[in-house]
């Protein structure tokens, strides 16, 4: 008998083992199993949908229907190896190459766009921009932008935020940039050996914060609770939309009182008068459009819209030919700031009103014409490692600065250590100002008198430039994304189960965070500037 109910202990011992086994092996399969529906599931998320196909259709049939028509006008510039068609081409492999990046990754579309570019530059062996024709529509681009990018910016800026915090925003958005201008000019005379004028007018490019690069993943960081409590995403969306601003402002007075040639005293006074000519403009304009047409009209938003970019680009033209550039950025940004607080006052949110949804469009259009043509300023030919090395030392040096400024401003304002670290890092991105400003010294020099240094000294400008677009965008693209949800506490007033869900419709409706911070349309990416 014992042997017997030995036998039989032995036997269901063996039977719960394979049991075990069969359970284990089958959890290994399940396991496996999901982790491959998950990363299919992943995949598939990223893919466009039928909506967004539908749409990519519709643009590509404009712009064929656009470069056909170009034809019976440029001729062969635009066929295959013309200049106008190498052009074209660069810009949509820019567009397609930076979303993609986007899409796949947390880094912002204007990294890839600007790298496409310099790629292009390094690894074809014409340069399109000899050609007059194509070398005057980009000149005549970088009149443009602005406008659309200062327009776009101020129509989303919260001013009862701005009202109520406005030891916290201004001081964010000058502090900082006065002491990177500085450092920049300071390290660029003792490093590279420029004249303080041409490192302060480098530092005054710069000096630009590009908070659209990161306010995404603010907005996405605010919808999970994670900073709500001081209101992160608005602080950096303000302060540095006011940071363009100021940049604007400092940047024209500086670019004019160095390269317009007029009598030193008319220069002070000029630079003297600057913003606050820029702001009288802007405010009469603003208003005008307001009043102009009656806010009832059914044409209202049309004709509002055409008022400002019109008047826009008259004034950048204006201002370049009479030497005020400080008075037409100044200008620009206070005419669509106080034409939205007015409208705001009324049934057009900020932010949410036709004119800004126009305005965005236009971005959209042209991003990829702004940061790709940028890129392709990088020319790497003369470029020695010695030189390289002494760029990457003026830009990371100044630039550390910068950051333990805005830390401490942070700091000082109430904000916690982490707090104070993740504004310090959302003041690394340098995008868009210094897109717009990339030839900026090529095309300024003085026509008579400029030496064999300056002429050098205007071409590393560029290449700084976009060497730090590339970097500093990148990094903080990532350090925002990776140190944002370890850096930002929860609002404790969220329950754990709102934390799950967007808090407003216009928060992103992913549940997996990386693909809400990486696919967050980039209408957005401008609306702080």
């Amino acid at each position: 008998m014992s042997r017997q109910s030995s036998f039989s202990d032995k036997k269901v011992e063996n039977q719960n083992n394979s049991k075990n086994v069969l359970n284990f092996d089958t959890s290994i399969s399940i396991s496996k199993t999901g982790k491959y529906s998950n990363v299919i599931r992943r995949f598939r998320s990223t893919l466009p949908t039928l909506s967004e196909l539908k749409q990519y259709v519709a643009v590509i049939l404009c712009g064929l229907f656009l470069w056909g028509t170009s034809w019976f006008l440029l001729k062969d510039l635009v066929l295959p190896g013309g200049c106008l068609f190498n052009f074209t081409v660069m810009i949509v492999m820019g567009y397609a190459f930076g979303h993609t990046l986007e899409r796949y990754t947390t880094i912002s579309p204007v990294v890839g766009m600007t790298l496409m570019g310099a790629l292009c530059r390094t690894l074809v062996p014409v340069n399109f921009l000899e050609n007059p024709t194509a070398d005057a529509i980009d000149f005549h681009l970088r009149r443009i932008y602005p406008v659309i990018i200062l327009t776009k910016g101020p129509l989303t800026w919260n001013w009862e935020y701005i009202k109520s915090n406005s030891v916290k925003v201004f001081s964010l958005a000058t502090l900082p940039w006065i002491v990177e201008c500085l450092s920049t000019a300071f390290f660029t005379h003792v490093l590279l050996g420029f004249p303080w004028y041409w490192g302060l007018h480098l530092g005054s490019i710069l000096a630009s914060v590009s908070p659209a690069v990161v306010v995404p993943t603010a907005n996405a960081l605010n919808a999970k609770g994670l900073g709500s409590k001081n209101q992160i995403a608005l602080l950096v969306g303000n302060a540095g939309g006011l940071d363009t601003a100021f940049t604007e402002g400092m940047f024209g007075v500086i670019n004019s009182a160095i390269f317009y040639p007029s009598a030193p005293i008319y220069r002070i006074v000029k630079a003297l008068l600057a913003i606050f000519v820029g702001i009288g403009l802007g405010v009469a304009w603003g208003v005008l459009a307001d009043i102009l047409p009656d806010h009832n009209d059914l044409y209202a938003p049309t004709i509002r819209t055409l008022h400002i970019f019109s008047g826009g680009i008259f004034i950048m033209y204006a201002g370049g030919y009479f030497g005020w550039g400080g008075v037409s950025g100044v200008a620009v940004m206070v005419c669509a700031c106080a034409a939205g607080t007015r409208w705001a006052r009324r049934d057009w949110p900020t932010n949410n009103n036709p004119v800004a949804e126009v305005f965005k469009l236009l971005w959209r259009i042209f991003e990829p014409m702004l940061f790709t043509l940028s890129g392709y300023f990088l020319e790497v030919s003369g470029l020695t490692a010695r030189d390289f090395g002494l760029f990457l030392a003026c830009i990371f040096s100044a630039l550390l600065i910068r950051m333990l400024t805005a830390f401490l401003v942070a700091l000082a304002n109430g904000l916690t250590i982490k707090e104070s670290i993740f504004i310090a890092i959302t003041w690394i991105p340098k995008a868009i100002v210094e897109a717009v400003l990339v030839r900026v010294a090529t095309d300024s020099l003085w026509a008579e008198g400029s030496t064999a240094q300056d002429k050098w000294i205007a071409k590393q400008h560029s290449n700084i430039i976009v060497i730090a677009i590339i970097l500093t965008t990148l990094l903080g693209s990532l350090g925002t994304t990776t140190l944002g949800p370890i850096l930002l506490s929860r609002d404790t007033r969220i329950s754990p189960a709102e934390l799950s869900q967007p808090r407003s419709p216009s928060s992103p409706q992913s549940t997996d965070f990386v693909r809400a911070n990486s696919t967050l349309d980039s209408l957005q990416y401008i609306d702080a500037q």
